[in-house]
Formats: structure tokens, sequence, C-alpha cells
């Protein structure tokens, strides 16, 4: 039990420390607290070292809590898996300079970070007694986010990019297919060529899905 308790503060204290240094690598931009990644690391960041102080003081948890700290996980996951599958294969710069840009801060808090608070939530949050509905709360961070960005968007002029209306070029709908459309023969680094609408739905389906899948580790990890 020693062991382990030192390595789950071990994976805390690292998946921490290199969010940070992520974070600050990018940090001092006037969109800086609009990116999803940077929400993302911020939020794990901080449920990991709420974590933390509860490993080092021996105290066990709320149920309220386990389930916060499983939805910034599903969304860290987020981060990860639409960064590797998504945004870096499109990038401009190509799929390696997508990663190792800002002196390996992208790398850090698109990739090792989350992997880190990922293993974190399965392995050692041994007392999560999950239930199956747990996983369609998922849905919460990804309509919350799109909210936030179009309103930030339409209330104040906020543009990203290439003068996209959004952050990301899955969710812009400024683009030529907009909100219902296609274009699918266009497909770049400011849109997927599908309209933000069915975008929002597929996130919030893949959000589902992770959360399925997390819930389903973190039972495994620890089945007697």
């Amino acid at each position: 039990m020693k062991k382990e308790k030192a390595l789950s503060i071990l994976i805390k204290i690292i998946a921490i420390a290199v969010s940070v240094y992520g974070l600050y690598r990018s940090f001092g931009k006037s969109d800086y607290f609009t990116y999803f990644t940077n929400l993302s690391n911020i939020a794990i960041d901080l449920v990991l070292a709420v974590s933390l102080v509860l490993v080092l003081a021996n105290k066990k948890p709320a149920k309220a809590w386990y389930i916060i700290k499983y939805l910034f996980t599903i969304s860290i996951m987020l981060t990860f898996l639409i960064y590797l599958a998504v945004l870096a294969p499109t990038d401009k710069d190509g799929f390696i300079n997508a990663y190792i840009r800002n002196y390996c801060g992208s790398l850090c808090v698109h990739f090792i970070g989350p992997v880190l608070a990922i293993l974190d939530f399965i392995i050692f949050d041994k007392n999560f007694k999950s239930k199956k509905r747990y996983a369609l709360y998922a849905v919460i961070p990804p309509l919350i986010y799109v909210g936030y960005v179009v309103i930030l968007a339409q209330c104040f002029g906020f543009r990203w990019g290439d003068n996209m209306m959004a952050p990301y070029n899955f969710i812009n709908y400024g683009a030529p297919c907009g909100w219902f459309g296609f274009d699918l023969g266009n497909i770049n680094s400011t849109t997927l060529g599908i309209g933000t609408f069915y975008m929002i739905i597929i996130l919030c389906a893949i959000f589902i899905l992770l959360g399925i899948l997390l819930l389903w580790l973190n039972k495994r990890a620890h089945r007697k």
C-alpha cells in the first residue's frame, strides 16, 4: 500500500508539473482561456492538486468529488484523442511539429499530461462506485464549451486563427458548411467539411463513449 500511495503521489505531481509547463509555454495570448486544451488542462490540474492533498491527508473523497474528477478526466481524454486524431494530422506545420512546438509545450498538454491524468483515474480511484448513467453526464463539458465559444464569437467578436468563428476547425460554424451543411471536398485547417451541429452531436457521442470506456477501465482495474 505504501508503494501504491507513493506511485499515486508521484504520478499526480508529474502530471501537474508537465501540464503547468505546457500551459506556461503558450500563456499570454488574448484568446488563451478560449481553448479547450487550456481549459481542460487547468481543470484537471486543479482536480489532481485536490486529489493529491486528499491522498496525503488519507482522506476518502465524497461521491460527488469522484463524479467531478470523472467528468474532467473525460475532458482531458478528449483533448488527447482529438489532437492526436484530428488537429495534429491537419495542422499546417505537420503532425510532428504540432506536438514539439513551444519547446514541447504542446506535447505536454496534449499527450503526456493527459495520459498521466487518465492513468491516475483508472489506477488509483478505487472507491469510485460507478453507475452506467454517469456516462450521460459526459455531455455536460462539451455543451458548456460550445455555448461559451458561441457567446464569445457572437457577443464579443472573438475570432481565431484564419478569422475562424471557433478555436477549432471541427466546430468552426463560420466555415462554408456552417451549422448544417457539408463541404467534404474542402477539408483543411479551418474546417472538416461537416456542419457544426453534426459535429456537436458527434462530440457528445464521443464523450459518452469515452465515459463508458473510462468507467469500464476503472472497474476492470479494481475487480477482485
